[in-house]
């Protein structure tokens, strides 16, 4: 069909009648537009669909969700308490009441599909004192939020002698302001099904952010800047210290 509206132009120009050509011409316009629009509307429901919104949860779920993080964020903060467990320093852990949160968003948290990276060349990333680390760029996430289209890369270990895993850094509006400058990273898990729960309440910060003269981190890849305000997971230790 579209074949056909491409030959139309060509036959109108055989025309001999002036007035009938420019009629003919505007009418081949308007039919030619009324073919491809569709088109383009289905490639846009493709990418919404690859790029899912918020989860819904029913109440059971939401419930069972909000307990699981306050239990996650209990039990790290008894992690930090413990001399043995903590990256404080000795000044900072003397007197610690606990790590800093945003209150629990459910809209912050997302299903969405894995995307994984064809090819497994090493990329590299920048710590937080210049040193430059490879690691493996293993695939994307992405997700929709307040109409916006955003993907993240996910990486893995060059080396996985010490093991294997997925990592997502990521900046957003918050950081340097209620959250760590350097970023905030999100572990992430695949399913059975190749979908990742990707919840923002769940970032955590680096290392550096407790202890900067301890720890070495690394940095979020600029393609990993969100252009919205992630108001979820942890905040800076020391702003609220």
């Amino acid at each position: 069909m579209l074949l056909l509206y491409l030959e139309i132009p060509r036959q109108i120009q055989t025309l001999k009648d002036p007035e009938m050509r420019k009629n003919m011409s505007q009418i081949s316009r308007i039919g030619l537009l009324l073919l491809v629009l569709p088109i383009f509307l289905l490639i846009g429901c493709s990418d919404k669909e690859d790029a899912p919104g918020a989860l819904a949860m029913g109440h059971d779920e939401f419930e069972a969700w909000e307990i699981a993080l306050v239990e996650m964020r209990i039990e790290k903060n008894e992690d930090f308490s413990r001399p043995e467990t903590s990256p404080l320093p000795a000044g900072d852990l003397e007197g610690f009441e606990g790590l800093n949160y945003y209150f629990p968003k459910a809209e912050l948290r997302f299903k969405t599909s894995f995307i994984a990276e064809a090819g497994t060349d090493t990329v590299s990333l920048t710590k937080r004192k210049g040193q430059v680390v490879p690691y493996i760029r293993r695939g994307k996430l992405a997700f929709a939020n307040q109409g916006q289209v955003y993907n993240l890369e996910v990486f893995g270990p060059a080396d996985t002698a010490d093991g294997d895993y997925l990592w997502l850094p990521f900046y957003d509006e918050t950081s340097g302001k209620d959250t760590y400058g350097g970023g905030r990273y999100i572990d992430v898990t695949i399913d059975s099904e190749g979908l990742v729960d990707l919840d923002f309440n769940y970032a955590y910060n680096p290392l550096c952010d407790y202890n900067p003269d301890r720890y070495n981190c690394t940095l979020p890849p600029t393609a990993n800047k969100l252009g919205f305000a992630v108001e979820a997971g942890e905040k800076s230790f020391h702003a609220a210290h």
